[in-house]
């Protein structure tokens, strides 16, 4: 397992198509706009998977300007993880890669008014929460997120899905 994260690390900070990639604003705010790639999808009835850009407005204390994030998201459960993440120096996803991470969060609800329930609604459609119970517990919006971050954890934030 050890050899398959180092791999996708290394993937992860090698794919120029990434930064080219025809990303789709989903949701901004006066501290980033968060984007996926429709292009690179990876489809499942119940786990689907898609990259993140979130591009920031102003540059994070670790000196990124953007990051890189592959969501999976539960459509029955209605939750979502971060499977891999990457923080990069210049806007839209481009420039000197400052920190990878291929160690996948636990899982977190999704609910309220966030950009993961958008995306999720997007990947999920009408499967999302089907068999699951309401999300308990208000999470914050989607606007207090990115803030959060410090770019070695979770790559939208605790509260931002």
């Amino acid at each position: 397992m050890r050899v398959v994260k180092v791999m996708l690390l290394l993937w992860l900070a090698c794919q120029p198509w990434l930064a080219m990639a025809e990303w789709e604003a989903v949701d901004e705010n006066f501290l980033a706009v968060v984007y996926i790639d429709p292009d690179k999808v990876r489809a499942s009835s119940v786990y689907p998977q898609a990259w993140h850009l979130i591009d920031l407005r102003e540059r994070s204390k670790t000196g990124a300007m953007s990051r890189l994030a592959l969501m999976e998201y539960d459509c029955h459960d209605m939750r979502r993880r971060t499977l891999a993440f990457s923080s990069k120096a210049e806007a839209m996803g481009e420039g000197k890669t400052l920190f990878t991470s291929a160690v996948s969060t636990p899982w977190k609800s999704v609910s309220g008014d966030t950009v993961a329930q958008k995306v999720m609604l997007m990947l999920c459609g009408h499967n999302a929460g089907k068999g699951a119970k309401a999300a308990k517990g208000k999470e914050a919006p989607a606007a207090s997120a990115p803030a959060k971050s410090d770019g070695h954890g979770d790559a939208h934030g605790d509260a931002h899905h």
